[in-house]
């Protein structure tokens, strides 16, 4: 009889236990977090042989890089994304809806810098070693623009419709009106990135030479705000109001706010960093750095993730059509395409799921009758 009263006291409190829990248990699965994807490189566009690999694609083995792609841009007017091959003299046309490269438009020599003016819908492209802008209407070349000696950087300043380059051998910025310059702004030395900023109505510049940010309104030159060694890209972030600029010896990225023009954080990414974009879908900024094959992604002031990329990777833009960074590796001849959307290798975090209560149940009864059983069988007459 004493083992008889202990198997039921074991049922009793077993049963105890469930109902305590509400006749439900949990399970842990693998359920996505919910956060922001940082991304990851889904394609990979061999310009060479205008071929599109799925993942991260650095190169064939013994490959000689002719293209050396720059700078991109992207062209809201058509979809389509434009790239500065400083090697082959050239500009490569991607479709941002099939990714592949749609056309090839021969430049001036060493094209470096471009941008999209939605003014007129037309591109503009800085060649280093011809001392010009060419105008892009699409896939059609319609003017070629004298600028300063070493064009670079180029950004558009919708507040006056005006284009800004800057010169890097001469220390200034050329502003181009329509097809024509109209002032040329001495800056700092070396000057390379250019960025607008809609909240203030400033352009920025990063002098390479000088460890400086110039701040241009207008045609004036109102402050210049020291950074970090070799300043080269820039870029501006709405959702903060701050100004991104990459320090190309530092391996750092200085944070500006445009209410105040100061630096406000400097935060280390990999080495060599260059080209620098914002992507509004989840608020973060990508840098690419050039010595490490990674880009860095930056959430406010800090490095949430480094993505794999190709061989010194250097230009960087966003297409708001299909939700991709673009990111260019002249070491490679390639472009890395980043995705943010969840993708099936995302880490997960485990979330608890709960069975249902029939379940439990059905688990009850059944121990119960094997208990049930047992007793019975083992009970002395």
């Amino acid at each position: 009889m004493a083992k008889r009263g202990r198997l039921i006291v074991m049922m009793a409190v077993s049963m105890a236990i469930l109902l305590a829990f509400g006749l439900s248990v949990t399970a842990y699965g693998s359920q996505n977090s919910g956060q922001n994807n940082p991304g990851y490189v889904k394609y990979t566009l061999d310009l060479i042989n205008n071929t599109l690999i799925n993942g991260n694609f650095v190169t064939t083995a013994g490959a000689i890089n002719t293209m050396h792609p720059w700078c991109i841009a992207y062209d809201p007017s058509n979809g389509y994304l434009y790239v500065a091959d400083s090697g082959s003299y050239t500009v490569s046309v991607i479709n941002g809806a099939t990714n592949t490269v749609i056309a090839t438009i021969p430049v001036g020599s060493g094209p470096m810098g471009v941008a999209y003016d939605p003014s007129n819908r037309y591109i503009y492209v800085a060649n280093l070693y011809s001392g010009t802008v060419l105008v892009i209407n699409g896939t059609t070349v319609i003017a070629n623009i004298p600028v300063g000696p070493g064009p670079r950087g180029v950004a558009y300043d919708p507040s006056n419709g005006y284009i800004y380059v800057a010169d890097t051998l001469s220390g200034t910025v050329s502003v181009i009106n329509g097809t024509t310059v109209i002032a040329n702004i001495p800056v700092g030395i070396r000057p390379w990135g250019v960025a607008y900023d809609p909240s203030n109505g400033y352009i920025y510049v990063a002098n390479s030479f000088s460890g400086t940010v110039s701040v241009i309104n207008g045609t004036t030159v109102i402050a210049n705000i020291p950074v970090g060694s070799a300043p080269t890209g820039v870029a501006y972030d709405p959702s903060h109001g701050y100004i991104y600029v990459t320090n190309y010896d530092s391996g750092t990225v200085s944070v500006i706010d445009g209410a105040n023009n100061t630096v406000i954080a400097t935060i280390p990414v990999g080495p060599l960093p260059w080209g620098v974009a914002y992507d509004p879908s989840n608020g973060y900024i990508y840098v690419a750095n050039h010595g490490s094959y990674t880009v860095s992604v930056i959430n406010g002031t800090t490095v949430i993730a480094n993505i794999t990329v190709g061989i010194n990777p250097v230009g960087v833009a966003y297409d708001p059509s299909n939700g991709y960074i673009y990111v260019t590796n002249p070491g490679s001849d390639t472009v890395s395409i980043i995705s943010t959307s969840v993708s099936t290798t995302t880490s997960t975090t485990s979330t608890p799921s709960v069975v249902p209560t029939w379940v439990v149940v059905v688990v009850v009864v059944v121990v119960v009758l094997i208990v049930a059983l047992l007793m019975i069988k083992h009970r002395k007459p």
